[in-house]
Formats: structure tokens, C-alpha cells, sequence
């Protein structure tokens, strides 16, 4: 998976602070605060097993994250409101495409899962991920 790492450089009071230890903090912080990471903190509480989640460009949203959970793909896109995740379905669906998986809001949330690999060929896992997802 590929990492974004995002590079900041902090200026005060006449002192800078290390560049690359500024990076890995707002790098930290940019993927570990706000309902996505609520969400991956639920599926690791249940005992699923969720890879890091690299930014990914998708027709489903601008702040959208890609990663896998037990294998399975998913895309977690973060919304202004609920109204705008739950518009955005659709687009979701899309990015599932033709293999088993699903696509739904939850709050502020877009959480689209792809079976590609066919390593949840009941659904079983895909719907834990769903009732797991913070409303």
C-alpha cells in the first residue's frame, strides 16, 4: 500500500522544529482522528483485521481511503453530512462493481466493500464490517 506522507514544517518563536518529525505527526494525526478511524477502531475491537488505508482517488468522494479488512477491499470516504454519504451510494456500488460486496452510509461515512478475492463467498464478513460501522 502506498502512504501519503504529509510534510509540515513548524516556525515559532524564532525556534523550527525537525521537518520529518512534524510529518510524522500530522501524517499520524490525519489518519487516526474523525469517524474513519472510529470506524477501523470498531472492526479492530471486534477482532477483524484491517490493513492501513492509503488516500485514494474515486468518483465516490474526495476524502476517500482504500484498504483491505480480512482481505477484503474497502473504501471509506468521508462526507461533510450524512445527507452527502448517503448520495453518494450509488458511486460506491460503482466502485464494487460486478464482484460481491456492498456500499452503504453511515453518518457522515461511505463504506464500500469488494469481495475481489472471493474470500467471503457467503457475504458473512461483509456484513460484520456493515453492523460494526459506527451510525
Amino acid at each position: 500500500m502506498r502512504w501519503l506522507v504529509v510534510a509540515a514544517l513548524v516556525v515559532g518563536c524564532g525556534k523550527s522544529e525537525d521537518a520529518t518529525g512534524s510529518a510524522a505527526a500530522s501524517a499520524k494525526e490525519a489518519e487516526d482522528s474523525g469517524p474513519r478511524a472510529d470506524l477501523i477502531d470498531a472492526w479492530k475491537k471486534a477482532g477483524l483485521n484491517p490493513s492501513g488505508f492509503a488516500p485514494a482517488k474515486a468518483q465516490a468522494g474526495k476524502d476517500c481511503r482504500t484498504g483491505t479488512v480480512n482481505n477484503v477491499e474497502v473504501l471509506v470516504c468521508v462526507f461533510a453530512s450524512p445527507t452527502e454519504a448517503k448520495a453518494a451510494e450509488d458511486a460506491g456500488l460503482a466502485w464494487v462493481g460486478e464482484t460481491t460486496g456492498a456500499a452503504q452510509a453511515h453518518g457522515s461515512l461511505l463504506i464500500a466493500v469488494a469481495d475481489r478475492k472471493k474470500t467471503d463467498p457467503n457475504g458473512k464478513m461483509i456484513n460484520q464490517m456493515m453492523k460494526l460501522a459506527p451510525k
